[in-house]
Formats: C-alpha cells, sequence, structure tokens
C-alpha cells in the first residue's frame, strides 16, 4: 500500500493520543507494571513514523514571501474553479429555461411569444420588478403578459427600445381577473407585496364557492391583453368574508423569481389580437 501524506498523519495523530494516555494512566499508578512494554513501543512506533515521513515529497519553501505567494496562487485558482462552476450552473439553468420555452411555443402555435432575458432588478424594489433585454422595437408594449414558460411571471409595465420593466405578480399594484381551474369561479386577483409573504389573493369569489388547497388559479381572459388559461399559482388556504360576502383564497405563485434568467413575453396571437 503506498505510503501518503494522510496515512502519515493518521499514523503521526495515533501515536500523539496513545502517548497522552499513557501520561495519564502512569500519573495515576495505573499503568506500573507495564511501563516498560509500553514505552518501547512507542518508541518503535516512532522510529517507523519518522522511516515513512523521510521518503515524502513534501514541498520546501525558501522564505515566508514563497509560502505567502504559493498561497495566494492556491487561493487564485480555487476561486477560478469555483467561477467556472458557476457559471457553468448558470448556462444549465438558462438552457433548461430556454428549452421549456421552447417546448410550450410549440404545444401553442396560437400565441406569439419574444424570447427574453433577465439582467436585472430594481435596486428599490429586488423581489417585485425586474429588467429584461427586449424593448419597444422587439414588439413589447406596456400591459403585455410575461411567462415562463407558461406560467405567468407578471406584467410590461415600462417600456423602452431595448429593454423593459416587468412588475412581477406579488407587487400590490398588480390586479388580474383570474379564476378557480375545476370551479370556474372568477375573480380578481391582487399582488400584496411585501407584507404577503410571496402570496396573491384571489377576490370576489361567491361565498359559496368550493375550492380544494392546491387547485390551479388561472387567468380568466377578464383582463385586456391576458389570454384566458395562463398559470397563475395554486390556492394554498381561503377565508369565507362575512361582511365582504365573498371568498378570499391565497395563492401562491408557481415561479421562483431568483431563479429566473429567461422569460417569454406574449406580444401577441395568431389571429393578430394583443
Amino acid at each position: 500500500m503506498p505510503i501518503t501524506l494522510r496515512r502519515t498523519a493518521i499514523l503521526a495523530l495515533g501515536l500523539v493520543v496513545a502517548s497522552l494516555l499513557f501520561i495519564v494512566s502512569d500519573r495515576q499508578q495505573h499503568l506500573a507494571p507495564f511501563q516498560a512494554p509500553i514505552t518501547g513501543l512507542l518508541v518503535d512506533l516512532e522510529r517507523g513514523i519518522r522511516s515513512l515521513t523521510d521518503g515524502l515529497p513534501l514541498p520546501s519553501f525558501s522564505s515566508q514571501q514563497d509560502l505567502q505567494r504559493e498561497i495566494e496562487r492556491l487561493r487564485a485558482e480555487r476561486d477560478a474553479l469555483l467561477a467556472q462552476l458557476a457559471e457553468a450552473r448558470r448556462a444549465q439553468q438558462e438552457l433548461e429555461q430556454l428549452r421549456a420555452q421552447l417546448q410550450f411555443q410549440q404545444a401553442h402555435p396560437g400565441l406569439q411569444l419574444v424570447a427574453a432575458r433577465v439582467i436585472g432588478y430594481d435596486p428599490e424594489q429586488p423581489q417585485r420588478v425586474l429588467v429584461i433585454d427586449r424593448g419597444s422595437d422587439d414588439g413589447v408594449r406596456v400591459g403585455m403578459a410575461v411567462l415562463n414558460p407558461n406560467v405567468l411571471v407578471g406584467l410590461v409595465t415600462r417600456v423602452e427600445s431595448h429593454r423593459a420593466q416587468v412588475t412581477l405578480l406579488t407587487d400590490p399594484s398588480i390586479q388580474l381577473g383570474a379564476q378557480l381551474l375545476d370551479s370556474g369561479a372568477e375573480g380578481i386577483v391582487y399582488g400584496r407585496g411585501w407584507h404577503g409573504r410571496g402570496l396573491l389573493e384571489l377576490r370576489h369569489l361567491p361565498p359559496d364557492t368550493p375550492f380544494r388547497e392546491g387547485e390551479l388559479v388561472v387567468t380568466s381572459g377578464r383582463t385586456v391583453g391576458i389570454p384566458a388559461g395562463l398559470v397563475i399559482g395554486v390556492a394554498v388556504g381561503g377565508t369565507r368574508q362575512a361582511a365582504e360576502d365573498e371568498l378570499r383564497v391565497s395563492v401562491r405563485p408557481l415561479v421562483d423569481v431568483r431563479s429566473l434568467t429567461t422569460v417569454s413575453v406574449l406580444v401577441g396571437t395568431a389571429e393578430g389580437h394583443e
């Protein structure tokens, strides 16, 4: 078995532990009858370890500066490898999102979609606004739906020639026609902002509306420019408001916005309606 620095370190550690135990026990007069044999064993073990380490190719440094330079070089190599790993993971994530968007577009040929990359977040509202690299020159207009791949992420709220701002569904400024998929009951989804723990709220449902946790909530088609059937999220709870005579359902979005690298902007349909 080849001798490595790791095995030698383990042997050395074992020698230290054994020596400590020997000293403690010797002070308590427990090893008096075995003191001579144990001492001989430890001496032999120490000699064996020394003979093993003599042949190891250990690095040598002529000065403290050389050692520091070597440490800095190794750190630089580590940082470069970590950066390469992070870039590979980001590229893989973007590829998977693009593949999902392509599959959705192939399954819905009637929708005209423009792929866009997420290039930033509003520094004052990092969880509610993102910026994409498509704008008016690409047919993007205010009010258009932004998807990933078939789940509604938000709405375009500001457009420049080569970029646009997307306000996420969780923003309190968002109001969108929606419905429970199973019952078809319609209401309006509202963003709840920072205090909503990332949830939306579907309001104005009839108080006797049946619903279940995990039920999909989709667009109703009642909002201009937003077709029916786009997935918004899933129902995670509800309360029946006696005063307002309505059912309110909490909705969890299905997209982790922080992981988005690409999205699709719904710029129109095959029939030419935006």
